[in-house]
């Protein structure tokens, strides 16, 4: 016997409708880390009879969709990959899409357009993630903003006299406080309420940290992390280094590490503070490299062995892939390969050389846990290059040859 979907009470219906195509349910995960979410909506309920698509059409209309358009498609394209914010539309259908409660509209005065227009289609729960693209765009390229025209749109798209409830104001408004030194400024439409322009405006006139005070905080928040680790309270460590990550403009997303802002640290020399008179570029480094020895020292501590081989194992594949080309970028790359990196790049006085070996043994610990030998050895001997004071490391060392006997050192390079 048929379902009969139209004989159910009408606030169990009006649960499937939003089951189906809510913003929420529609959001499918990514495949990789690198890739944005995604939407997919089943509009074919809309088109199964006229009162199904009279009910289920409100079910769709309370999504909150937010339209931004520019004269630049370089810019929708920059947003869509490396903005990694999850797009539902683009091209002509959402150059004609209405039923936003935001539109965005962003160009350059004085700047000659193609004569044309682009625009995506977003969600609002993403809306942050794009104004936080924004921000590290203009900080990496310092005084982008300052040629750029902001204007915000509110509307009610179902009933353009109907006031927008403040909370929604604040959350469609808030996140453009990121947005600091534009050319020009405004927003308008459906009774913007006086109290959350006031707040938006005076969150855009407050000062990004300088790269000093980022540093600072980043560093009170490393020796935080430190004291919960001795402390055994190893939750707590990980999540004050993920923050002291995220000071320096650095975001942690499942295994990906997001490095943004890079320009704003190459400007000058520090001016102020413990950091005063080192490049700011180096600074950072030196504090990424100590945040990373110290997580794999937590995970070694939780006896997380794979967690602290992957982190480690990536720091040092990217670092020597840095160092030589030619090794590769590779997660999976073989550390028997060639070890002549490791002298090369000790002898080219890393700044943060101390940091480094500590990461390289940390990395051998968790090697010899999961039982990579020939890999153990390889890294205790690279760490001993890179701390060749260090007595752990040289007691360490001296253990494994003597264990290895004669094949050691056939397997000590990477």
């Amino acid at each position: 016997m048929a379902f009969r979907f139209l004989h159910l009470p009408p606030e169990i219906r009006d649960h499937v409708y939003h089951d189906v195509l809510s913003c929420d349910n529609a959001r499918r995960p990514p495949a990789d880390d690198d890739k944005p979410a995604s939407y997919h909506f089943d509009l074919a309920i809309l088109r199964t009879n006229k009162q199904i698509y009279h009910e289920s059409k409100k079910a769709f209309q309370d999504n909150v969709f937010i339209k931004i358009t520019t004269p630049w498609i370089e810019s929708i394209e920059h947003i869509t990959s490396e903005g990694r914010v999850p797009i539902i539309n683009s091209g002509p259908t959402a150059e004609a899409f209405k039923s936003f409660h935001l539109w965005i509209w962003i160009d350059a005065p004085g700047v000659p357009s193609r004569g044309a227009s682009y625009s995506i289609i977003i969600c609002l729960d993403d809306l942050l993630a794009f104004t936080r693209m924004w921000r590290f765009s203009n900080l990496n390229h310092q005084g982008l903003n300052s040629h750029l025209r902001l204007k915000l749109i509110l509307q009610d798209p179902h009933d353009p006299c109907r006031k927008i409830p403040k909370a929604l104001q604040v959350r469609l408004l808030q996140p453009f406080g990121l947005i600091k030194d534009l050319h020009s400024f405004s927003v308008r439409g459906a009774k913007v309420l006086p109290s959350v322009e006031e707040s938006l405006k005076k969150e855009q006139a407050t000062p990004e940290p300088s790269p000093e005070e980022c540093l600072e905080t980043a560093t009170a928040l490393k020796d935080a992390g430190n004291k919960s680790l001795q402390g055994q309270d190893y939750a707590a460590a990980i999540q004050l280094y993920t923050e002291a990550f995220a000071a320096i403009h650095i975001t942690v997303s499942g295994h990906k590490r997001y490095i943004h802002a890079e320009g704003y640290y190459n400007l000058r020399e520090l001016t102020t503070g413990s950091y005063k008179g080192q490049n700011g570029h180096f600074a950072r480094i030196i504090l990424r490299v100590k945040l990373v020895a110290n997580l794999i020292q937590t995970y070694l501590k939780m006896e997380e062995w794979e967690e602290a081989h992957f982190w480690g194992k990536r720091s040092i594949v990217l670092f020597r892939a840095s160092c030589d080309p030619h090794q590769g970028n590779d997660l999976e790359g073989d550390f028997e390969k060639d070890g002549a990196w490791v002298q090369l790049s000790a002898e080219m006085g890393f700044p943060a050389r101390n940091a480094m070996g500590k990461i390289l043994y940390r990395t051998a610990l968790a090697s010899r846990a999961l039982g990579y030998r020939k890999e153990e050895r390889s890294l205790i001997r690279a760490a001993q290059v890179y701390s060749p004071y260090d007595e752990i490391i040289r007691a360490d060392l001296r253990r494994t040859m003597e264990h290895a006997g004669s094949d050691y050192e056939a397997t000590a390079t990477i």
